[in-house]
């Protein structure tokens, strides 16, 4: 199973109701995610495990590119 990383100001979906939202904080080190929801429904923010949520959008750029100890130095 993957792991996914997210990052504040994501874009999400929640599972189980299919809910778009944004997250907006983090509590207890990536355990507990502060979701501000984009639909218009209630409740506007709520609280959610990572495996609760699916990643929609990473607004942040990939690292930059480097040494990668997998490939080794070429001579």
């Amino acid at each position: 199973m993957e792991v996914t990383v997210f990052h504040l100001g994501d874009k999400v979906q929640v599972i189980a109701t299919g809910r778009p939202g944004k997250l907006e904080e983090c509590r207890n080190s990536g355990e507990l995610w502060r979701v501000s929801f984009s639909d218009g429904g209630k409740p506007p923010i709520d609280y959610f495990k990572p495996e609760a949520l699916r990643l929609v959008e990473c607004p942040h750029p990939e690292p930059e590119p480097g040494f990668v100890p997998e490939r080794g130095i070429m001579e």
